[in-house]
């Protein structure tokens, strides 16, 4: 006989009970801003679009909230280890979002001394590079140049992603790396707002034992996204 599935304690189905309610509730509203823009004017569409698209974050949200409540490990499984040269995986992620940046004529400006080295999963760590670059890409005017430098301080392998894209204030600066947080910055090209890319970033980073941070001088100058992962070196 099959084993039955774990009975959720009192105060388990109580929480789920609220977050299937709360869930249901926000993607019906979802669906009735679908059906109004399909007989609305082009100039209702982008207020009814934020708010389905604030709707979805917030039932998004709730579901983080859930896992976070009931301690559902999200890490990624790590392979084994191997020596990995960023400058490499560097220029791999940045081949792989190639007709990202040609389709809205960015550039990338490149510093990647050879033989620095880490210690990881290159399958997550290109995962992890791919995001960052692709966020600069996001959050970034058309023809801009966004600034990669990869540096070794004493025991620690620094990447440096400096984008002159759209910023971050002090509110969405705490937020950043919160799955599905409600940001103000805007996308530059009408791109998907999916907000957890920048959170499992974060948790690839914290996997290989490295922290990822970001910075910023406020709305419209830019952000620095710093990845520090513990050096190494081949065998």
């Amino acid at each position: 006989m099959a084993d039955r599935p774990t009975q959720a304690d009192p105060s388990q189905a109580e929480r789920l009970h609220h977050f299937a309610h709360d869930l249901r509730n926000r993607l019906a509203a979802i669906q009735q801003v679908m059906q109004q823009l399909r007989s609305s004017t082009d100039e209702d569409n982008d207020e009814l679009l934020t708010f389905a698209e604030q709707q979805y974050f917030r039932a998004m949200r709730s579901t983080e909230d859930l896992l976070d409540d009931l301690a559902v490990d999200r890490l990624p499984r790590l392979s084994a280890l191997h020596p990995v040269d960023m400058a490499e995986l560097v220029n791999q992620a940045s081949a792989d979002i190639g007709h990202r940046l040609q389709r809205k004529q960015q550039r990338l400006d490149l510093d990647l001394p050879a033989g620095l080295v880490v210690q990881g999963d290159p399958h997550w760590l290109k995962e992890l590079v791919n995001a960052l670059l692709t966020n600069a890409s996001k959050f970034s005017p058309k023809a801009s140049v966004i600034h990669v430098v990869l540096r070794r301080d004493h025991d620690q392998t620094i990447l440096k992603v400096t984008d002159p894209g759209v910023g971050m204030s002090a509110t969405d600066l705490q937020q950043a790396f919160v799955r599905y947080a409600w940001l103000e910055s805007r996308s530059t090209d009408g791109e998907a707002q999916g907000r957890s890319t920048l959170a499992r970033a974060r948790q690839w980073a914290e996997a290989h034992h490295g922290t990822l941070e970001v910075t910023s001088e406020g709305p419209g100058k830019g952000c620095r996204f710093t990845l520090s992962l513990p050096a190494a070196s081949f065998r």
